[in-house]
């Protein structure tokens, strides 16, 4: 993960390309996607049993993220996946 004062900043980095462009995202963003339940829950003594539901939590939260691009979010087809398989008990 590299930090980046400005979008700029990033843009004049020699390793940035358009095609990554998806994958920039705020520390703001960052510091709200990983405060949330799957990330602070990790030492509560039910998390293995609530994981389902913490994993849902937070991909609703990828989605909420304001400039996030399309390297943070899941398609419709693999939050589909993804419920169907904590509803089948498979994660």
């Amino acid at each position: 993960m590299t930090f980046f004062r400005s979008e700029e900043h990033l843009r004049r980095w020699e390793g940035y390309s358009e095609s990554k462009k998806g994958g920039i995202i705020s520390v703001d963003s960052l510091m709200q996607l990983f405060s949330g339940p799957f990330f602070t829950d990790r030492d509560k003594p039910d998390y293995i049993t609530r994981t389902s539901d913490v994993m849902l939590t937070f991909i609703d939260e990828l989605d909420k993220l304001p400039e996030a691009g399309d390297y943070w979010k899941l398609s419709k087809f693999e939050k589909t996946a993804f419920s169907l398989a904590f509803k089948l008990g498979l994660m």
